[in-house]
């Protein structure tokens, strides 16, 4: 067991002199690791903070019917009620909806210099969720032609378009994740390969007196899982710093929307999960890259 710790030691303690005998190539594949890892990290953070903000969002199709001052409002609720597409039906009176609007302002005088309340009555209507967009449209196209009905709103299927649209950016970010791991396993591998050829005379006089495969890919792979590492920690660094970049424009943005919104800086669990899968990453490329040179000796 000391032997083994000794090997262990003497590869690691080569292995970090290697690199900082040579810190501006050292430098410059984390700097590539770090970008490779910072994409699809950045990517996550994103969908993640908007994800969040979408799941306290109603998703319920709702649709807002305006009523003209004529309108017979028992028969269109009626109507409304044989509907099978709709799980509720709110009726919402124009005295109502000027009291919710004064409260929502905070001012209780917004009928000064108006002779009546120029609100007009509505009918708030929720559909099953299981009601496709066609019907929604359909439906929306049938309470238009009832002379009653002003106009027709619908308000919630941009919130079922949002979601979807994360889902998608989802897919893509598989899609992204696995592309650059491939990118990150091959430039890897050619690095690693790199050093291979400048240790070639090395490696060959360690195996004539009978260095084991072990031996000589042990160093190799201590460097891959150390730049592995260190560029899930500089990853880390640039999508945080992107994302403090961005904040400020974010929260102006959202603050005209009158919504509290700031993109998600990565945490304890996002750094070590992309540390963890650089270095995996690494020591595959380097693994394949050494496994290649030492068949030759077989």
């Amino acid at each position: 067991m000391k032997h083994w710790f000794r090997l262990h030691g003497l590869a690691l303690s080569r292995t970090l002199g290697a690199l900082l005998r040579h810190p501006v190539a050292t430098l410059l594949h984390l700097a590539v690791i770090g970008l490779v890892a910072s994409l699809p990290l950045g990517l996550y953070l994103l969908l993640t903070s908007v994800g969040g903000v979408a799941a306290k969002m109603p998703v319920e199709p709702q649709l807002t019917v305006f009523l003209k001052p004529e309108a017979d409002v028992g028969a269109l609720r009626a109507q409304l009620a044989k509907d099978a597409r709709l799980a509720q039906t709110r009726f919402v009176p124009k005295d109502d909806a000027l009291k919710a609007m004064e409260s929502a302002i905070g001012s209780g005088d917004l009928l000064a210099g108006l002779a009546e309340n120029p609100l007009p009555d509505a009918f708030v209507l929720t559909a099953r969720r299981d009601v496709p967009a066609a019907e929604l449209t359909r439906l929306e196209q049938n309470l238009l032609t009832d002379p009653g009905v002003d106009t027709v709103q619908l308000d919630s299927a941009w919130a079922a378009r949002l979601e979807k649209a994360i889902a998608l950016g989802r897919h893509a970010l598989q899609v992204v994740v696995l592309l650059l791991a491939v990118a990150l396993v091959l430039v890897t591998g050619n690095a690693i390969r790199m050093q291979i050829l400048t240790r070639r005379e090395e490696i060959e006089v360690a195996k004539l007196i009978g260095a084991t495969d072990s031996f000589i890919r042990r160093p190799f792979h201590y460097s891959a899982a150390i730049q592995g590492v260190l560029g899930g920690l500089a990853g880390c660094g640039i999508a945080a710093g992107a994302i403090a970049w961005l904040n400020p424009a974010v929260g102006e943005l959202a603050a005209a929307y009158g919504q509290p919104f700031l993109l998600a800086l990565p945490g304890p669990v996002e750094l070590a999960v992309v540390c963890a899968t650089t270095m995996l990453l690494c020591l595959l490329g380097a693994w394949f890259a050494v496994w290649r040179h030492l068949r030759r000796y077989r």
